[in-house]
């Protein structure tokens, strides 16, 4: 099988029709690839590698597919709710000008005698130049309260809105004449550690670490440090970014006609008011004001504007700077017969790796050329010069740019030369444009995505789900048929993935039909295929939450008692449910995967009370909603950290909890004012555990393990006394309990003791 062609398909013959895929020159075919893994990725590191590498257009809606810390009062999910990253999830996605950085060991540098936070003064020009032509804006009067009385002010906006410019501002107008930039390359505990004393800080383009997200105290830090040095701190982030603690204040530039009359202004000192309207009233600038425009753009276009003042009938540069319209910019490229398909394929190749590593999108638009050639001349064997190529000249032809950018790798940060079209509509357009008017280039589009829907690195096979999204919304029958119908069924998981992927992806690119192709996949005889339609729910569970739990029911139903039991013997082991050697055992490990993933969700409320209604199920269910529940319950709020605060401890303790002589619920079922508290549920489903004699043994193990992580947290002691108290309705479980504590306290140091014995006398009978 060569990397063009999708697993689970037969060879196509060597002539290509309209449809296939061209033949390959053989000295010119791909080196074989390894062989596919045998057995799925982890549900929650493939969500994991979606949400960090799909573009923005996907993910900068504010609830990208599943997960968040959901936090949980009465019932009710609130607080985070964007993405999933082991209970510590913000809805970031490194796209745009801005970088996403993880750290490890922050305060290694400081070791060393390095500052543990860098920075630099605004010079004080640039502050007096973006003053003379700084317009407010319809918020601005508010950010600038906000900011006077909190001194700490995050604020959210496309990277083309002039947010950067308001935050300077936002400053200047406050008396700060010292204002430091700040780098972005830091975690919320060494914020603002060791800087520079300044009037003001800017902290432009933030990402909160998902490892190490912003947490109350840090905000207090904060607002301490900068009441103490009389100082304003203003934070600026994507719209998709997500501070629990600190609301951003959503940035609205302001209107484009007073940001371009306050630049004339700027260059035509003195002119009369009249000139100034006059200009503004050509027909050039009115075509170019009626569209939507970045205020860079704006600013741009006031110079050669200005330059009319004296020759007020010279407008064709006016009218040439107002025609860049992106449709018309697209049909141009590709209308163009001097220019090269190299070119091409590269403009291609950059739509859907825009905001990537310039060197990966210009690697891989050398492979799609190859492809777009046996196309456009079949058998020439022309080479491709390795060097030679002027990176400025190809991103000035493509209206892209180059930014120094950190990459995040499984080894880190590695910076990397990014390359961008610097309208964010380019890409969509031209993928658009030339599935739907350039009907010849498919097949060379489909082989290059289908070769690297396999591809070893997570960006590349993300952006190729993404691409496949995008086609699916404008031509789903055409995308159905060459790509996600035979990924859904490859016996290479890794494409089974991408099909999932692609449909999650194409939900939000707005495609109607996709519940209704998942609920079809549910239903067919083919393995492969339920699994993607399972993988599919996870991702987009919360969105569809009695179709994904309705999908999870009725696929518990296809599972064997071998595949049941092996599953329980997997999670009494102690370890997380891994797959299994059975030619179908992957099916009841990917329920258990997208059925945590959906109870980790906003929709968690309402998985919990479907694993409840679960438990007086068949058997099947009754076994994967507890098989579903010890899983979960093994999640730490930070992923990184394995002892940490258990997920499924931090919700208990944050449900409503009755008051003395409150009426406590003795039921799951939902009451007239809304469903079965979280607290209820929770307790339902450890003592379903702790009494079951499959799941026991595993419950019991996992409890255990919450004791040796949270005990050395003195804030999480209370909260385990409360869980342990509402598990002891009988002497047996008070017995259960009483001897799970002593065993454990036989293996904690001396610090952990003490808190053990107060348990156990909670939990004696008084």
């Amino acid at each position: 099988m060569t990397a063009a062609q999708p697993a689970g398909e037969a060879p196509q013959p060597a002539a290509a029709s309209a449809d296939q895929e061209p033949a390959q020159p053989a000295e010119e075919q791909p080196e074989p690839q390894e062989a596919p893994p045998e057995q799925p990725q982890n549900a929650w590191e493939a969500a994991q590698e979606l949400l960090e590498h799909a573009p923005e257009s996907f993910t900068g809606q504010g609830y990208f597919f599943t997960g968040g810390t959901p936090h949980f009062g009465g019932g009710l999910v609130g607080g985070d709710q964007h993405t999933v990253s082991g209970g510590q999830v913000h809805g970031d996605v490194v796209t745009g000008q801005k970088t996403t950085i993880y750290q490890i060991g922050a305060r290694i540098g400081a070791a060393f005698g390095t500052p543990l936070h860098g920075s630099g003064e605004v010079p004080a020009p640039e502050l007096d130049a973006l003053e003379s032509v700084f317009q407010d804006g319809p918020v601005f009067p508010a950010a600038l309260d906000m900011l006077r009385e909190a001194r700490v002010l995050v604020l959210a906006g496309r990277s083309d809105s002039g947010r950067r410019s308001a935050a300077l501002m936002l400053l200047h107008r406050l008396g700060a004449r010292r204002i430091r930039s700040l780098d972005p390359d830091v975690s919320p505990s060494s914020l603002l550690t060791g800087v520079e004393r300044a009037d003001g800080y800017l902290l432009a383009d933030y990402t909160t670490p998902r490892s190490r997200p912003f947490r109350p105290h840090h905000l207090l830090r904060l607002r301490e440090y900068l009441d103490r040095e009389k100082s304003y701190l203003v934070i600026t982030v994507a719209r998709s970014a997500s501070f629990r603690e600190l609301a951003p204040l959503d940035w609205e530039p302001p209107a484009p006609e007073d940001v371009l009359t306050a630049h004339l202004r700027g260059l035509l000192a003195g002119a009369p008011a009249e000139r100034i309207t006059g200009l503004l009233s050509l027909p050039p600038v009115l075509e170019f004001l009626a569209k939507t425009r970045p205020i860079r753009e704006l600013a741009e276009f006031a110079a050669p504007l200005a330059g009319c003042a004296t020759e007020a009938d010279d407008q064709p540069g006016l009218a040439e700077f107002g025609q860049g319209v992106v449709q018309e910019q697209v049909g141009r490229w590709f209308g163009d017969p001097d220019l090269p398909l190299r070119e091409k394929a590269f403009l291609l190749s950059l739509a859907v790796f825009d905001h990537a590593p310039y060197a990966l999108t210009a690697e891989l638009s050398d492979q799609l050329f190859r492809r777009l050639e046996a196309i456009d001349a079949p058998g020439r064997k022309e080479g491709i010069p390795p060097f030679g190529n002027s990176i400025e000249e190809r991103l000035a032809l493509a209206r892209a740019e180059l930014t120094e950018e950190n990459e995040q790798t499984p080894w880190g940060p590695v910076p990397q030369r990014m390359a961008s079209f610097a309208d964010h509509r380019t890409s969509h357009t031209l993928l658009r444009e030339t599935w739907i008017s350039h009907p010849s280039a498919r097949p060379a589009i489909l082989g290059w995505l289908n070769a690297l829907a396999t591809d070893p690195r997570p960006l590349v096979r993300t952006r190729v789900a993404s691409a496949a999204a995008l086609l699916a919304s404008v031509d789903l029958s055409s995308a159905m048929g060459r790509l996600l119908g035979p990924w859904s069924e490859s016996k290479d998981f890794r494409l089974c993935l991408q099909a999932a992927n692609t449909l999650a992806l194409a939900y939000y690119a707005g495609t109607a039909a996709v519940p209704r192709i998942l609920h079809d996949w549910c239903q067919d005889d083919n393995a492969r295929r339920r699994w993607s339609a399972i993988r599919g729910y996870a991702l987009l569970g919360h969105l569809l939450p009695a179709q994904a739990l309705e999908a999870f029911a009725l696929a518990a139903d296809r599972l064997t008692e071998d595949e049941l039991t092996e599953l329980a013997e997997e999670v009494k082991l102690g370890d997380r449910p891994q797959p299994s050697e059975h030619p179908t055992g992957y099916q009841a490990l990917g329920l258990v995967e997208a059925a945590e993933l959906l109870i980790l969700s906003p929709a968690g409320p309402e998985a919990l009370a479907a694993l409840v209604r679960w438990l007086s199920g068949p058997p099947q269910l009754r076994q994967l909603a507890l098989a579903v529940f010890l899983t979960a319950a093994q999640r730490t709020e930070g992923e990184q950290d394995p002892a940490g605060r258990p997920l499924l401890l931090g919700w208990y303790a944050e449900s409503h909890r009755p008051e003395p002589g409150e009426a406590v619920e003795v039921t799951t079922l939902p009451g007239q004012d809304g469903p079965a508290a979280v607290r209820t549920l929770l307790t339902v489903l450890w003592r379903t555990a702790l009494a079951d004699r499959s799941y026991g043994p595993a419950a019991l193990r996992v409890l255990r393990g919450w004791l040796f992580s949270a005990l050395p947290l003195p804030e999480v002691e209370a909260e385990l006394a409360d869980l342990l108290a509402a598990l002891t309705v009988t002497d047996r479980d008070r017995l259960r309990l009483s001897h799970l504590l002593r065993t454990t306290r036989d293996g904690l140091g001396t610090d952990g003791t003490g808190a053990v014995d107060r348990l156990l006398l909670n939990l004696s009978p008084h």
